[in-house]
């Protein structure tokens, strides 16, 4: 379904980061920083949080989409250089109401597709509702048992290949 680029174009300029940053305090964003490096003693994947408050003009007028600024974000961050192909992103487009998640491909061949759209409804209906920390904690929890279930940590020390901070931009 196309949307309206004007529309959208609309939608992303009512969302500049400043205005989003308010529905992500510090404090909260440090707590689920935290919980993210704990999760990751489970499980032996490594997990990010991006959330954007919105794209440039030239990006939704080129018809940038969430996927595939998911996936951009992906490479940019090195989710794909872990050790054992096992590192998630879960991106939010704020201005969009969109959540995906970009999976590497050694999780791709363990689990299915149906898992991550379920993480990105559960996030979808908590920002519904405004609770916007708690979608990022509802996601993480989603995530984390996804990955003790199909990555259970095997005993060994759990090396923490990448940042366990939320981004906002």
């Amino acid at each position: 379904m196309e949307q309206n680029k004007f529309k959208r174009l609309w939608q992303h300029w009512l969302h500049p980061r400043a205005r989003v940053e308010r529905y992500f305090p510090t404090a909260d964003l440090q707590r689920i920083s935290r919980h993210i490096g704990e999760s990751e003693q489970h499980h032996q994947g490594q997990i990010r949080f991006v959330v954007e408050s919105r794209y440039p003009g030239s990006a939704v007028l080129g018809g940038l989409q969430p996927r595939t600024r998911a996936w951009q974000w992906f490479g940019e961050l090195g989710v794909w250089d872990t050790e054992l192909n096992i590192g998630v992103l879960v991106y939010v487009s704020f201005a969009d109401h969109a959540v995906e998640v970009a999976a590497d491909r050694g999780i791709a061949a363990k689990v299915g597709e149906d898992e991550w759209r379920h993480v990105c409804e559960t996030m979808r209906e908590a920002f519904k509702r405004g609770a916007f920390v708690e979608g990022l904690e509802s996601g993480l929890q989603e995530v984390n048992a996804i990955l003790t279930a199909h990555f259970p940590r095997n005993g060994a020390a759990a090396a923490d290949d990448l940042p366990n901070d939320v981004v906002i931009r």
